[in-house]
């Protein structure tokens, strides 16, 4: 059944995270997991879908500007550009050094500094706006392995409560059983008791009779 309520919640999502949130702020002021206002708690968070694809969510609201820093930092942060930007830099370099007189940059190469100063620059905010997106997202993560955390250990504490019960219970079956095979016993105890008294009274007249008809 809550394999069946889990794939629902798959297929057709709902709008619940404030439900949900509701919940999981109710079952934090809980002091014990296996009171019965716990077990309601836990059985109106069971048929709801706590886990999320929090990255994907993100990723599909994030507005162009967002998308391009991400990008943009992913891309600054790999050997490609360091290879890419080394080359850059050592083709402006020999082509000025080259030209002599005729350079279009000509030592101490002023336009180039002017170029990495200004991509420096530029380059510092937008790396600081993909880390601000990824702390949020850590955040957000943080925040789904929370309620994650929290479901399983309620589960978990629900699942000790049924198995305590069925222990409980089969603790007193096993002491009905114990109770009805003494009884039996006593009763067959009596029982093989009253054939031999029988038996015992009935040789005692027969040696009786033959005494008499001596």
């Amino acid at each position: 059944m809550y394999n069946d309520l889990l794939l629902k919640g798959m297929v057709t999502p709902t709008d619940d995270e404030a439900e949900i949130q509701e919940l999981i702020d109710e079952i934090e002021e809980l002091e014990n997991l296996l009171s019965p206002e716990a077990q309601t708690l836990i059985r109106d968070l069971r048929p709801l879908i706590v886990t999320d694809d929090v990255y994907e969510e993100m990723d599909e609201s994030a507005s162009f500007g967002e998308r391009m820093a991400d990008r943009i930092a992913s891309f600054a942060g790999s050997w490609r550009f360091i290879i890419m930007f080394f080359l850059i830099m050592v083709g402006w370099i020999g082509i000025n050094a080259v030209l002599g007189t005729n350079a279009f940059d000509p030592f101490p190469f002023i336009l180039l500094n002017l170029t990495l100063s200004t991509l420096a620059a530029m380059q510092a905010p937008v790396i600081l706006m993909s880390q601000n997106r990824q702390a949020t997202k850590d955040r957000a993560v943080a925040d789904n392995d929370y309620q994650v955390n929290l479901k399983n250990e309620v589960e978990i504490a629900d699942l000790h409560r049924k198995i305590d019960s069925l222990a409980d219970a089969l603790t007193m079956q096993t002491r009905l059983v114990n109770v009805l095979v003494e009884a039996r016993r006593k009763e067959l105890n009596a029982t093989v008791r009253m054939i031999e008294h029988a038996r015992t009274d009935g040789q005692m007249g027969s040696l009786g009779n033959l005494s008499v008809g001596r």
